[in-house]
């Protein structure tokens, strides 16, 4: 019998740069949700473990291994008995488009090695999350939280129930290095040593979280414009829509998000810019 999970897309509603660290990596504080109708799908089923098949409108995008023989490899080690299954990924989601798709494939190959096999539920899967990536840990958890440090620290965090997103990606050709060179074109500057640390943010409506998105954006958004210019396009299309209330970049990019208070809106939305421009990848999803 087969066994399916989901991996969502995984939106920065923000993204702050704080500094670069001595280590050479940046401290991050990102408030970060996730897509409950828009992401990949993976299956497990009995039988010898391989490397995972990958089918689906992207799959073409993953050549060679990807992080879910990744996570499988580390389980493995940890668990020298278990045989996993073999693993099908419907890759639905554009490839390394700043909704974390592989760290999401990969997450939810820990959760549903996890429920399959009692060696592996056993084992701390948040530890072999962190091995993975810096967006894996929360997309193990799946849930809308604050990521801190380098993403190794996550705060959860409550959102109201009616949030809508639209997403947005031009599918323009993305280099393999995308985030490292975004990162070099923010070039920023040393975390200083008296940063203020700040509590998670409380949301008791959609505007709240409205308003913090705004107010907070995403520092990669101008470095990510030089490497790909067509964010500026998608940015202004999101913003024109009607009851648009924000339009942002998540990760670094190129999919942008435009932010609604009602599923109405968002649907609407999202049937515009398909007509508009139908050579993009466009969802609609409830952001959890």
């Amino acid at each position: 019998m087969s066994k399916l999970e989901f991996a969502p897309a995984k939106v920065n509603l923000t993204l702050e740069v704080l500094g670069r660290r001595a280590d050479g990596y940046h401290e991050l504080r990102s408030l970060v949700a996730f897509a409950t109708d828009a992401g990949d799908r993976l299956t497990l089923q009995a039988g010898p473990t391989s490397t995972t098949a990958v089918e689906g409108p992207f799959a073409d995008g993953l050549n060679g291994a990807n992080l879910i023989d990744k996570a499988v490899e580390a389980v493995s080690r940890l668990a020298p008995n278990s045989v996993p299954g073999r693993l099908t990924l419907e890759k639905n989601l554009p490839v390394a488009s700043g909704i974390g798709g592989g760290s999401a494939d990969a997450a939810a190959a820990l959760r549903l090695l996890s429920a399959a096999h009692p060696e592996i539920a056993s084992l701390d899967l948040a530890a072999i999350a962190r091995t993975l990536g810096a967006d894996v840990p929360v997309c193990l958890r799946s849930r809308s939280a604050v990521m801190t440090g380098t993403g190794e620290q996550i705060s959860d965090v409550e959102l109201p129930a009616e949030l809508f997103a639209v997403l947005a990606n031009p599918l323009v050709e993305v280099p393999s290095n995308k985030t490292a060179e975004v990162f070099r074109l923010l070039n920023a500057e040393a975390l200083p040593d008296d940063r203020a640390t700040e509590n998670p943010p409380a949301f008791s409506s959609v505007g709240d979280v409205i308003r913090y998105a705004a107010l907070r954006g995403n520092a990669l958004e101008a470095p990510a414009r030089r490497l790909f210019p067509e964010i500026i396009t998608v940015l202004s299309q999101l913003a024109k829509l009607p009851r648009s209330r924000v339009a942002q970049l998540s990760g670094a990019g190129p999919t942008c998000f435009a932010l609604f208070e009602t599923e109405h809106a968002a649907t609407t939305g999202a049937r515009m810019l398909r007509a508009r421009h139908p050579g993009w990848w466009i969802a609609m999803s409830r952001l959890n």
